[in-house]
C-alpha cells in the first residue's frame, strides 16, 4: 500500500556541514508516494546559499520543492514551527493531499518505513493510536544498531501494547521522540484543530515540541503516549521496518550523552527473568512486603 500524495516538510538551519544529511534524506522522496511535494523551511536567506539546498535536494522531476525562509520567527529555535502555516494552508486548499510528514533535516526516512506506517494506521485506527517510528544510530567499525532516544531496557511484559497476532505486537515505549511525524489527512485535521499545535502543549524543548505531532493528545488509559512502534515476538525485536536512521550517529559516539547507548536488539526485554520481575512488580501483594520490610530497616536504626 503506498501514499498517493504526501507534502514533506523539512526544518532546515543552514549549516554547510549539514547539506550531506539534506541532500541523503532527499534521494528518498520520491519513493515514499505517487506524488510527492517538498517544503524546506530555513533561516538562510542568501540566495546563493538557496540554491544549494535546492540543488542537493532537486535530484528527481518527480517532485516539486519549495524553499520558505521566514521573516516573522522572533527566535531561531521557532524555525521548526514554520511549516505550520504550510501544512494549514494545504490542508485547506489542496484536498488530493492524502498525508503530511514532518521531517527534521537528518531523519532517513524510505519507502519500506511508509508501507510500515500505512499497514500499522490501518490496524490501529480502531485503538485510536498513531503507528511510529523509533530513530536508531551506527557506530564505527560496529554492525550493532542503537537507540537514539530511549535511555533505558524495557521489559516487553511491562510496556502497554496491542496484540495483533502471537508473532506480532504493536508497543507503547516510555521515550517516544522520533524528529519526525507522519500524519494522513484525518490525523492532520485533529492535529491542527487541537492543543498539540501549540508550542506550550508538549514537554518537550521547544524545537522538539514541534516533531511531536499528536504524540501527547488523547492518549488512552495507561498509556505513555499515542506512539506504538511495532514488534516482532517470535524474533524478539522491534519490527525492522519501523526503524530511521539518525544520520549524523552523534549520540552513540557521545560518551557523556545517555542517548544512543542502548541496542536495538536488547532495549525490549524478552526473557524469563524479566517474566518473573513483571509478575512480582504486577502482584498485589508485592507492596505489602516493601512497606513490612522498610518498617523492619525502620526498627533497627
Amino acid at each position: 500500500m503506498s501514499i498517493e500524495k504526501l507534502a514533506i516538510a523539512v526544518t532546515f538551519h543552514y549549516r554547510e556541514e549539514r547539506i550531506k544529511y539534506l541532500e541523503k534524506i532527499s534521494t528518498q522522496f520520491d519513493t515514499l508516494a505517487q506524488v510527492v511535494s517538498v517544503y524546506i523551511l530555513t533561516n538562510e536567506a542568501d540566495n546563493d546559499k538557496k540554491s544549494n539546498i535546492l540543488r542537493c535536494v532537486k535530484q528527481s522531476s518527480n517532485f516539486f520543492v519549495e524553499i520558505h525562509t521566514p521573516t516573522y520567527l522572533g527566535h531561531p529555535k521557532l524555525l521548526t514551527w514554520s511549516h505550520f502555516c504550510i501544512f494549514k494552508r494545504l490542508l485547506y486548499t489542496d484536498p488530493s493531499i492524502t498525508h503530511f510528514m514532518y521531517l527534521e533535516d537528518d531523519i532517513f526516512v524510505t519507502r519500506t518505513n511508509i508501507e510500515y506506517w500505512m499497514k500499522a494506521r490501518r490496524e490501529l485506527k480502531s485503538m485510536k493510536v498513531i503507528p511510529s517510528f523509533l530513530r536508531f544510530e551506527n557506530k564505527p567499525c560496529s554492525l550493532q544498531l542503537y537507540s537514539t532516544d530511549c535511555t533505558k531496557k524495557y521489559s516487553f511484559y511491562r510496556l502497554p501494547k496491542f496484540k495483533l497476532s502471537e508473532d506480532y505486537y504493536y508497543i507503547n515505549l516510555p521515550e517516544p521522540y522520533q524528529g519526525m511525524y507522519l500524519l494522513d489527512r484525518e490525523l492532520m485535521t485533529e492535529h491542527l484543530h487541537g492543543p498539540s499545535s501549540i508550542p506550550e502543549y508538549t514537554p518537550w524543548g521547544i524545537s522538539e515540541k514541534a516533531a511531536a505531532g499528536l504524540t501527547f493528545m488523547n492518549v488512552p488509559n495507561g498509556c505513555y503516549s499515542r506512539n506504538f512502534v511495532g514488534y516482532e515476538a517470535k524474533e524478539k525485536r522491534i519490527d525492522p521496518s519501523c526503524l530511521v536512521h539518525h544520520l549524523p550517529n552523534n549520540y552513540s559516539e557521545d560518551l557523556n550523552s545517555p542517548h544512543g547507548k542502548i541496542k536495538i536488539d536488547e532495549l525490549v526485554a524478552f526473557s524469563f527473568f524479566s517474566v518473573i520481575i513483571s509478575k512480582l512488580l504486577d502482584h498485589p501483594i508485592f507492596p505489602k512486603i516493601i512497606l513490612r520490610l522498610m518498617g523492619r530497616r525502620r526498627q533497627k536504626m
